[in-house]
């Protein structure tokens, strides 16, 4: 069976389209970031949709410590000139209990980067005491759609 120069050079030109295409934004479209306290860890995985939205977004945070305090998560978000908290989730239960939010996060100006942020908690207030971690920053990871 003999095959044509032609067939072969249109299946060529053809991978050299769709491969391209396949490797874009949507094949790099999964992120995660995590970060640990003294006594708690929080992290998220999502998937970026636009270079506006993140959907689904979930958000996990877990107390490791039964010391008195209890870690929050939250979702932290850069729009290229302004960065964004979004609400604090805090885990209820006590030393070894965690919890997890499945959600969505949505920005009419962008959403340039995003990671997570934990912070120690002592009830509705922050803790801030020497010799412990009480909060982190899992640094930002790029949205592939900018």
């Amino acid at each position: 069976m003999r095959t044509s120069k032609a067939g072969i050079l249109t299946a060529g030109a053809v991978a050299a389209v769709l491969i391209p295409l396949a490797a874009g934004p949507a094949a790099a479209a999964g992120a995660s970031a995590s970060c640990s306290v003294t006594g708690g860890t929080g992290s998220a995985t999502w998937t970026w949709v636009s270079k506006t939205k993140i959907d689904p977004l979930k958000i996990s945070v877990k107390d490791t410590k039964a010391d008195g305090y209890h870690p929050a998560v939250r979702l932290v978000t850069y729009t290229g000139s302004t960065v964004k908290h979004w609400s604090w989730h805090h885990v209820t239960g006590g030393s070894g209990s965690s919890e997890t939010w499945n959600t969505s996060a949505e920005d009419s100006r962008g959403i340039k980067h995003a990671g997570v942020e934990v912070q120690l908690y002592d009830g509705g207030t922050e803790v801030n005491e020497g010799g412990l971690t009480t909060n982190c920053y899992s640094g930002g990871k790029l949205n592939p759609y900018f």
